[in-house]
Parts: structure tokens; C-alpha cells; sequence
């Protein structure tokens, strides 16, 4: 048989790179070399390069901007695909901003601004792209994107494309059905409305204002909140980061992977970290709150392991 670089570049028209370290393309700055990576800049090179890689069965990883990962110190085995489709479109008859999912979320914020469309103002600040967005259900402020996706735009198994309702995506606190099928999404359909640019303006101002009180500044290398907030039997959810400073998480550090003097729910990179700093801290960080308050804290950051893949 064929290299699969070989195969890939005929079946799509894409050369692969070979041994491209993975901390160049995580906020994290962390992670070894991937056997091969591509980046595609439209939705027909993403269906094309998964379809590839899922019928000739290569172990392959789609990222978006990086953020929200911790990659492997050993790399990649595989393929990774580095989406950046961005075609955005507003549909003012039925409401909707249709998004491919490489689009930068703060782009779509900005665009929401300079078009006068209210909605996804809490959206302010969060990094990474909207096919991220919607895997995790990111969100902020106690809004979340799932609540304002009307629908999606996913390839099956088959490699169909195959539009899906908010309803069938499960959306939960952190978290949707993509986490579990690893479906690709190609497009997402967000509602918005038409408002007072001014009004608006001044909405994502002031989230992004709350967020750098609390959160590193951008130019940190980490990969955003580590830990989901816990939900108690009864509802209640708390506060990761305070139950970690709490338990005393504050000044901690493995290696060059340190949590953040500002905010013990950030684990930040401090020059030279690697993969195996970040997780025993974080496995230091669940066991003191297990010891304090019998809960067992539940990453939000995804570990890609060297022979992870969405096959």
C-alpha cells in the first residue's frame, strides 16, 4: 500500500507535514510532534481530510484553536487536523448567524458588535473556535453556547453531512455528545437578534472587564479553567477555584507547571512544563480537595494522549 502521506494528498489535494511539534498550536505551549498534521481553511478540505483518515482508518485528532488541550509529551501518532473553515453568515429572516466551525469566537463577538446583533455577548473573551465552543458547551457568566445553538452541521458515519437540532445534541454543563461520538462538526446555527450597537458594546466591555480581574492575562501559557465546578446532590454548584484555595493549592508546583497566583483553578506553564508537570499537579490538586470535602474535582482541560484518535 500507498504511504499515507501519499494517499492523503491524492484523495484531497493537502500535503501533510511531518514532525510538527504540538506546542506551537496549544495555548498550553506544551506537547511532542505529531506524525503528520494539515490545517484546512474550508469546509470542503475538513470533510475531504476526515473522510480520508476514517476510511483508509488513520488515527487522526481535529483541533481548533488549540485551547482547552494538554498534549502528549511523547506528540501524536497520528493525523492531526488543524480546522480554521471561517465563513460566517447572518440570516435575519430566521434569526441565525450560520459559522463554520474553524471561525474564531472572538471574531464572531467583534462581527456581532460591528453588526449591530445581540445574544452572544457572554461568549466575550472565551478563546478558541466555535466547533470547540460548541464540544464543550463553553460558556461564562452562568450562560453556556449550547442554550443558543439553534442547530448543527455534522459529518456521520458515513460521511454524510447530517444537520442536527439543539435538542440531539446533549448539551450539559460542560459538555455535549461530540465528546463522547466525536462527530465532526463542520457549521453551527447560534440565534441572534438584531439590538442597540451601544447597549452591546457595552455588554462585552464589561464581561471582558470581569474576566481580566479573574483570569490570566492572554499572552499566559495555559489551557483556561482545569477543573469543572462540582455539582453537589442537590444542585448546588461550586466553585473549583475556591474549594482549591481553599485547600491550600495556592504556591503549588510541579516542574515548570505551577497554579496561578490570581486564580487557583488555572494551572499556567512557567517556561519548560511538560504534559507529566501539568497532570501530577492536577492529580495533587484533586487529592487535597478529595481530602477536604470528599469531592473528586473533574478535568475541564482535555489530556490527547499520544495514540488518542476520533475514529
Amino acid at each position: 500500500m500507498q504511504p499515507f502521506e501519499q494517499i492523503f494528498l491524492a484523495e484531497t489535494g493537502l500535503k501533510l507535514k511531518a514532525g510538527v511539534p504540538l506546542a506551537a498550536y496549544s495555548s498550553f505551549k506544551i506537547g511532542g510532534p505529531a506524525r503528520f498534521f494539515t490545517e484546512v481553511i474550508n469546509l470542503d478540505q475538513l470533510v475531504k481530510a476526515v473522510g480520508t483518515a476514517r476510511q483508509y482508518r488513520f488515527p487522526y485528532y481535529l483541533i481548533g484553536g488549540g485551547y482547552n488541550l494538554l498534549f502528549d509529551d511523547a506528540g501524536y501518532q497520528g493525523l492531526i487536523i488543524k480546522n480554521k473553515a471561517s465563513a460566517i453568515s447572518y440570516h435575519p429572516d430566521q434569526g441565525l448567524l450560520a459559522i463554520d466551525s474553524g471561525s474564531d469566537l472572538q471574531t464572531v463577538v467583534k462581527m456581532m458588535v460591528s453588526s449591530g446583533l445581540t445574544g452572544l455577548e457572554f461568549l466575550a473573551g472565551i478563546p478558541g473556535t466555535v466547533g470547540g465552543a460548541i464540544y464543550g458547551n463553553a460558556g461564562a457568566f452562568g450562560r453556556a453556547i449550547g442554550e443558543k445553538t439553534a442547530g448543527v452541521l455534522t459529518l456521520d458515519s458515513e460521511g454524510q453531512p447530517v444537520s442536527l437540532s439543539q435538542a440531539s445534541l446533549g448539551f450539559s454543563y460542560r459538555s455535549s455528545n461530540f465528546k463522547k461520538n466525536h462527530q465532526p462538526i463542520l457549521k453551527a446555527f447560534l440565534f441572534a437578534a438584531p439590538g442597540e450597537k451601544d447597549k452591546i458594546d457595552q455588554l462585552v466591555k464589561g464581561y471582558l472587564e470581569q474576566r481580566s480581574r479573574r483570569h490570566p492575562p492572554r499572552t499566559t501559557a495555559c489551557a483556561g479553567s482545569y477543573f469543572k465546578n462540582p455539582v453537589l446532590p442537590d444542585g448546588q454548584r461550586l466553585a473549583a477555584g475556591l474549594l482549591l484555595e481553599k485547600s491550600g493549592a495556592k504556591g503549588l508546583q510541579v516542574g515548570q507547571a505551577a497554579v496561578y497566583s490570581g486564580h487557583c483553578n488555572f494551572i499556567i506553564n512557567l517556561g519548560g512544563a511538560t504534559a507529566r508537570d501539568v497532570l501530577e499537579l492536577a492529580r495533587r490538586l484533586q487529592e487535597k480537595v478529595q481530602e477536604n470535602y470528599g469531592l473528586w474535582l473533574e478535568e475541564e482541560v482535555i489530556f490527547v494522549p499520544a495514540d488518542a484518535s476520533m475514529l
